[in-house]
């Protein structure tokens, strides 16, 4: 199990090493400023598979991407509230949109003409995104109905060992306080709906 611990001193290291891995077609585990989540290449289906069945999430029930920039968002997205989503930059928060249409990304990561997208507070995520063609692929570490995880001890709690094995890097970026997933607006209408988990 490759599990690293992020320090100040090696984090161009552990970003490059990700990069790779992502590019790949492999998957990474990572501290957000939310929770611990699971990113990948959302252009590579294979790798986007790797997520459903590291969590065992039924293929109906898409993941999502995390962007690092409003203009990197409207690459792959309608932004049709860009006042709203300009004033929720970097915060807690998932955004519904319409898809743009051959967009490339994975038919894993839409449904129905629509994508769920973030722009995490968290250099580590934006660093490695903005490495990966500015959008990763992205969902909690934790198993399907189970609760999100703050600390890689939860992570590793979680998942079988050999599940963990598979995975190309761990990032251990120590507890994450006050973790807690984000809040989802749909942005697809004219109006801003928040939707309960």
């Amino acid at each position: 199990m490759n599990i690293k611990k992020l320090t100040t001193q090696n984090f161009g290291l552990i970003v490059n090493e990700a990069k790779d891995i992502i590019k790949s077609g492999g998957l990474v585990i990572a501290p957000f400023d939310t929770v611990y989540g699971i990113i990948c290449d959302p252009r590579n289906d294979e790798a986007v598979k790797k997520i459903f069945d590291l969590k065992k999430r039924p293929l109906d029930k898409t993941i999502g991407l995390a962007v690092t920039s409003i203009p990197a968002l409207e690459l792959i997205a309608e932004n049709t509230q860009h006042d709203f989503v300009k004033s929720h930059v970097f915060g807690p928060y998932t955004f519904i949109l319409k898809s743009k249409k051959n967009n490339g990304i994975s038919k894993y990561c839409q449904k129905e003409g629509a994508v769920a997208v973030r722009i995490p507070n968290s250099e580590l995520i934006l660093t490695i995104a903005k490495k990966s063609d500015y959008v990763l692929a992205q969902t909690s570490a934790n198993l399907t109905e189970q609760p999100p995880c703050a600390s890689i001890a939860e992570v590793v709690s979680q998942f079988e060992p050999e599940k963990l094995d598979k995975i190309g890097l761990i990032i251990d970026g120590g507890n994450i306080e006050d973790s807690s997933p984000s809040q989802i607006f749909d942005l697809t209408g004219t109006s801003v709906i928040e939707i309960a988990r």
